[in-house]
């Protein structure tokens, strides 16, 4: 992560790589990013799809692979977040990392607890990565042609 590490957290940095992503990402998904965090929320279900067809012949430079996420907001409010075109996916998750810091207990019923903070980054040819950190250490890294959230609740 460039902007955020336990050293740092270049919010005004991130804020301005974030104007970058003004012509990559929908209207809602760009404003949302703008003016909203995920911090706190939780990760309800994750959705990993191999659209593989043997049947289906394609010349297309994009990936078949895509990702979604239902997320609960802090207030409650769900949100799908949704990855398409993915190249890269990866999830190092460890339960035996999330524990109390004065008695080292594993909290298994946090699961991979909330979300800490992320970054939304354009790489080479318009692509995205996107890097988020759980307060249980977990990490989840996505690289993608297409990166969107929308509420489930409207």
């Amino acid at each position: 992560m460039k902007y955020f590490t336990e050293e740092k957290h270049d919010i005004e940095g991130y804020r301005n790589n974030l104007r970058f992503l003004d012509n990559v990402l929908d209207t809602n998904t760009y404003n949302f990013l703008l003016n909203t965090s995920f911090h706190d929320s939780l990760i309800r279900e994750i959705t990993v799809s191999n659209d593989y067809d043997s049947e289906v012949t394609n010349d297309s430079q994009e990936s078949i692979v895509t990702v979604s996420a239902r997320i609960e907001y802090w207030d409650n409010t769900l949100y799908e977040l949704s990855w398409k075109d993915v190249t890269v996916y990866s999830f190092d998750f460890d339960v035996s990392r999330n524990k109390v810091a004065e008695t080292q207990q594993i909290l298994f019923n946090r699961g991979l607890d909330e979300w800490s903070l992320d970054e939304l980054t354009l790489i080479k040819n318009d692509r995205l990565r996107h890097e988020i950190i759980f307060f249980s250490q977990a990490m989840m890294i996505m690289e993608c042609g297409n990166f969107s959230i929308k509420s489930l609740d409207k």
